[in-house]
């Protein structure tokens, strides 16, 4: 098989045009980027970086702890004011139960005996109209 003469053939240099104008403006734009090889390392430490991301990290751990605390000290204080209200109402049950006890029939009538009452034998009714006319 025989190969193609376009194949051989060396391919022609191709002639860039450049203008002039936009080289000397992308050279000035250029320089004003401060070089950052390895002689001016000392221009960009990352100690400096790394103790700025440090020091960012230690305040946003220490902000948590203080949320941590303060909402852990706001739960004290809810279990705490629960257990005071448990106690209030289980008193507030117990002076019920004392009320309803002494306002029973049975010794309302014996507290009334103790006083010196006594029971009504017959029912009497108290007539309110005036005296009768003969």
């Amino acid at each position: 098989m025989a190969i193609p003469d376009f194949a051989i053939s060396a391919p022609t240099p191709v002639e860039v045009v450049k203008p002039r104008g936009l080289v000397k403006s992308a050279r000035s734009v250029l320089n004003l980027v401060p070089d950052f090889d390895v002689e001016n390392s000392d221009a960009v430490s990352n100690r400096a970086f790394m103790g700025i991301i440090a020091l960012i990290f230690g305040i946003g751990l220490l902000v948590l702890l203080g949320i941590n605390t303060a909402l852990t000290s706001g739960a004290f204080t809810m279990e705490n004011l629960k257990l005071h209200l448990a106690s209030v109402n289980d008193q507030r049950d117990a002076l019920l139960n004392q009320v309803s006890h002494y306002s029973s029939p049975d010794q309302l009538a014996r507290n009334a005996i103790k006083l010196g009452m006594a029971p009504q034998g017959s029912i009497n009714f108290l007539t309110l109209s005036g005296p009768k006319k003969p």
